[in-house]
């Protein structure tokens, strides 16, 4: 118990949050953030962006007779047709650098550039005079230069089917595999987005990138994922729990403040270089207001999923990121909203106009929409569910708060974002809208936004080492800023280094919530497409090292729940034990809901054997799919609990000693298989659903818990309903002398003794009833097990010898279980085949068990001879 108590205190603050330190916390915060602020606008007010020069151009110049310049702030890239190239610098109004020539000779290029975006450009090249013409604009960031072909509307329809196939095969699949080093499933997804755009697909196999993602393909993508994105944002506001806040509120609200205005104080700091450097043709302030925006923010769902996963969440670290992350994210929406405000308006008074509007629809939605939406609580209590109208009420308001938002002058987004926020705070409720919505939007509408994502960026823009340069400054500049403000937050708010450093490590995380954000900016032309793909590249990488600086910081997970705690913990709270609780323990954990009343169903017995033991009821519930699904997680956690507390009073009722745990988990099978290393567990007790412990090696949770569990392990797989064992219904084991045999025979042995049923041993019997070359019978290998059944549980076994294979299930017709044990080659071969057509076609349940690393009670010290019961052929030599 000293780890855990080690565990527990690891994150207790050293000092209390007094009144005093918080005043002078918030002082020491705005004085930083006006001064940098203040800073900032008068070193930008000194700064001109590049006037726009960015489109196609002609000429009649043989080296440059048509070409497309492409720009970010002063750096300039040339592209036309064969040879055609060059890097300029755009600089005090003069274009200038070498450009290859059509004919693959190098001239240099001075073009004088008018401060209004000019039609035409002339100059010299290769001291030559040199005029170009404007032939056509740019299309936008992520779209096609080419003309969409024209298709019927069913071919349309087909290639747009086409995309989103290709896109969410490629998000299921990085997502996996991200998932599988320990980084969010997401963040996967969000990699196979911006893979399959110009970044990897694009210039390794230009032709699939363009057959996929044709011009015509592209804006129906988007629009769709701007629809997924409302309906996220949606989630997002209505997940968001105000009862985060209740506990330790002064110092959360404090944390997140100094996490919010530090970086961003930083990040407008970083704007005045930078806006000179690789602005648009944009006024400076909603410039600097964003890049102070993208600086400060931290992706509240990303930052629950990974508190969930590394079990942080009931822990004070993960409690108090979450509780800030929730904060962060109403701030980091209110500041977009205003620096969309800002980058939309034509002047002071417009803009001042744009946020007046935007807080008078805040209001209007909670105030008159609101205490509509209550009555969707009501009906909810009175039926059990969301009526179909309220649904799509719902829905309907979700659109148009967007649309209002949009017409307003600020983010569309911020009007779903809002509409979440107000909705009523019912777990079922919510649970059954999210329900409703969750899959189809994270599985579906996410990655198109990915995509698009990924077609707007191009990491072959970075082209020079200046960019790669300024590249690592923001990133250096994003990670100053949120880590070390949010440590130093931490801090002074009374927390150790330690602790404050990791708290500061899971605020650095931007994710999805950052790409929404850059994705705006480079819509409303805030952001060039280098500073665009610079800035993807700084969220992809604050968010990835979360996990990997987390396990530098806390190696031991000392800052985490283990599943041990879990399992002590069911101990400490549940009811005092009428009588000694047994030093042995087995564990009962059903993968769903609908298998619970059978295993407990074969669990008991096995609990009143000799020497008795107790029953753990363990139910781990997998994560919501949603980001931030952490209300439905926990209204799935709090029936799991009533379900397994149900079944524990019944069997205390009984006379068997029982503990019940449910928690959450993102990989089941390992955290069985952790509970199992405690040393009083014995056995394992799981269902396997037929599909998947029928047929090859068992994968998922069942194949983890069979690979690496210490103890004995037995998977159910049973038909519907709770297994009928007593006279009439006896309980088979088939027999050949292997490890696995004996512990089978082993937990068949008790059942039957307590179920008071017979017992049955199947025998491989030689071909034609006598023993060939090479062959032996099993009556004796079965008669001596016989005998070690009667001194163990007092039960006789009645033999049945049966031809190997197929048979077996014939012999078996009538009875109420059978238990069979695993191949000792079963990590190479899985069941076999008979032991898989037991698992599809036997009539009665069947319990599959595999002897663990510790000794069993009735497996004999001296070599017997083994029988190959399950297949045709010569006797395994042992």
């Amino acid at each position: 118990m000293s780890g855990d108590h080690t565990a527990s205190t690891a994150a207790v603050p050293e000092r209390p949050f007094t009144l005093g330190r918080v005043l002078a916390g918030y002082v020491v915060v705005v004085v930083f953030l006006v001064a940098a602020v203040a800073v900032s606008l008068v070193l930008g007010h000194r700064e001109h962006a590049q006037p726009a020069i960015g489109a196609s151009y002609s000429s009649s110049s043989a080296c440059l007779s048509s070409f497309t310049l492409k720009q970010s702030g002063t750096f300039v890239d040339v592209s036309g047709a064969g040879s055609i190239g060059g890097k300029l610098r755009l600089e005090h109004h003069r274009l200038t650098g070498d450009v290859t020539c059509a004919d693959g000779t190098t001239a240099a290029l001075g073009v004088p550039v008018p401060t209004s975006e000019p039609k035409t450009l002339s100059g010299t090249l290769g001291g030559q005079p040199f005029h170009a013409k404007f032939t056509a604009a740019l299309p936008p960031p992520g779209a096609s230069a080419k003309k969409p072909p024209k298709r019927s509307g069913e071919e349309t329809f087909g290639r747009l089917m086409l995309a989103i196939a290709a896109v969410l095969l490629a998000a299921r699949l990085c997502g996996t595999l991200l998932g599988k080093v320990g980084q969010p499933r997401v963040m996967g997804e969000v990699l196979a987005g911006i893979l399959l755009g110009p970044t990897l697909l694009g210039a390794v196999w230009p032709e699939a990138k363009d057959y996929l993602f044709p011009p015509d393909i592209v804006p129906l993508l988007a629009g769709a994922a701007q629809i997924g994105l409302a309906f996220y944002l949606f989630l997002v506001g209505m997940e968001l729990d105000p009862a985060l806040l209740r506990k330790n509120a002064t110092r959360a609200a404090f944390v997140s403040n100094t996490s919010v205005a530090f970086p961003m104080a930083l990040g407008m700091l970083a704007a005045a270089p930078i806006y000179r450097l690789l602005a648009p043709d944009k006024d400076y302030l909603p410039f600097a207001l964003f890049m102070g925006v993208t600086m400060s923010i931290t992706a509240f769902p990303v930052l629950a999923r990974i508190l969930v996963e590394k079990r942080m969440l009931k822990r004070p670290v993960g409690a108090l990121a979450m509780a800030s992350a929730a904060i962060d994210d109403v701030t980091a929406w209110t500041l977009l909203a205003f620096a969309t405000a800002v980058a939309s308006a034509s002047s002071s008074v417009q803009w001042i106009k744009v946020i007046g509007l935007a807080a008078a629809f805040t209001i209007g939605l909670v105030v008159l929409v609101r205490p509509v939406l209550a009555r969707v609580s009501i009906a909810y209590d009175e039926l059990g569910y969301v009526p179909q109208l309220w649904i799509g009420s719902i829905f309907v308001a979700v659109l148009l708060s967007a649309y209002v938002s949009r017409e307003i002058g600020i983010a569309a987004i911020f009007g779903a974002f809002v509409m979440g926020l107000i909705m009523p705070r019912h777990a079922g409720l919510t649970g059954d809208v999210s329900r409703r919505l969750e899959d189809f939007v994270t599985l579906v509408l996410l990655p198109l936004f990915f995509v698009v994502t990924g077609l707007k960026t191009q990491i072959g823009s970075l082209n020079r080492p200046e960019l790669w340069l300024l590249c690592l400054l923001l990133i250096g500049v994003a990670i100053i800023g949120k880590w070390f403000g949010a440590m130093a937050a931490a801090r002074w708010g009374g927390m150790r280094w330690r602790d404050s450093a990791a708290f500061g490590a899971l605020m650095n995380t931007r994710g999805l919530t950052e790409l929404i954000v850059l994705n705006i900016g480079l819509d409303l032309g805030l952001i060039s497409p280098a500073l665009f793909t610079m800035l993807v590249v700084m969220a992809l990488v604050t968010t990835f090292m979360a996990g990997p600086s987390l396990k530098l910081l806390d190696p031991k997970e000392e800052l985490a729940a283990a599943p041990e705690d879990e399992f002590r913990r069911a101990r400490l709270e549940g009811p005092a034990p009428a009588t000694l609780v047994p030093q042995h323990s087995i564990i009962v954990a059903p993968q769903d809901d609908r298998n619970i009343d059978a295993l407990v169903g074969l669990a008991e017995p096995l609990a009143r054997s000799q020497p008795p033991r107790e029953l753990i009821l363990v139910r781990l519930v997998h994560p919501a799919n949603l980001s931030a699904g952490l209300r439905q997680d926990d209204r799935h956690l709090r029936l799991a609990t009533e379900e397994l507390t149900e079944r524990r009073e019944r069997l205390a009722a009984g006379g068997v000693q029982t503990r019940a745990v449910a928690f959450t988990s993102p990989d089941a099978g390992s955290d069985l298989v952790r509970l199992a290393t405690e040393q009083e567990v014995d056995l394992v007790i799981l269902n396997g659903r037929r599909p998947l412990i029928g047929g090859g090696v068992p994968r998922g949770d069942v194949g983890t818990v069979l690979e690496h569990a210490p103890c004995d392990v037995a998977v159910l797989v049973e038909r519907e309903g709770i297994p009928v064992i007593d006279a009439d219904h006896p309980v088979f084991v088939p027999f050949g002398g292997a490890d696995h045999d004996w512990a089978a025979l082993e937990l068949a042995a008790w059942i039957a003794s307590v179920r008071e049923a017979p017992l049955k041993l199947l025998g491989a019997q030689s071909r034609n009833g006598t023993a060939g070359e090479g062959e032996r019978d099993a009556s004796r290998l079965i008669g001596n097990a016989s005998l070690v059944v009667q001194q163990l549980a007092g039960i006789p076994a009645e033999p049945v010898l049966v031809e190997p294979g197929a048979a077996v299930i014939d012999a078996a017709r009538g009875a109420g279980l059978l238990v069979i044990g695993l191949s000792d080659r079963w990590r190479q071969e899985g069941l076999g085949p008979v032991r898989s057509e037991i698992a599809k076609t036997a009539p009665a349940p069947t319990f599959f068990v595999r002897r663990g690393e510790r000794a069993g009670a009735l497996a004999p010290k001296e070599d017997m001879t083994r029988f190959r019961w399950s297949s045709a052929g010569p006797p395994l030599k042992v």
